[in-house]
């Protein structure tokens, strides 16, 4: 079994170039409540984000 670390300098290759992309979901301050209950539930797919501005 090839343990992750492996994979490491090939994914960040991969980021680097834009050939693997990681989902972000964005939300604004009026949408935090529902933010929270997708992390809560676990239906959030990669990372959430706030946008504060």
């Amino acid at each position: 079994m090839r343990r992750t670390t492996d994979r490491s300098p090939r994914m960040l290759d991969e980021l680097a170039s834009g050939e693997l992309t990681l989902p972000i979901e964005r939300y604004g301050l009026d949408g935090l409540a529902e933010a929270v209950e997708r992390l809560r539930t676990g239906e959030a797919v990669g990372k959430v984000a706030l946008d504060l501005s």
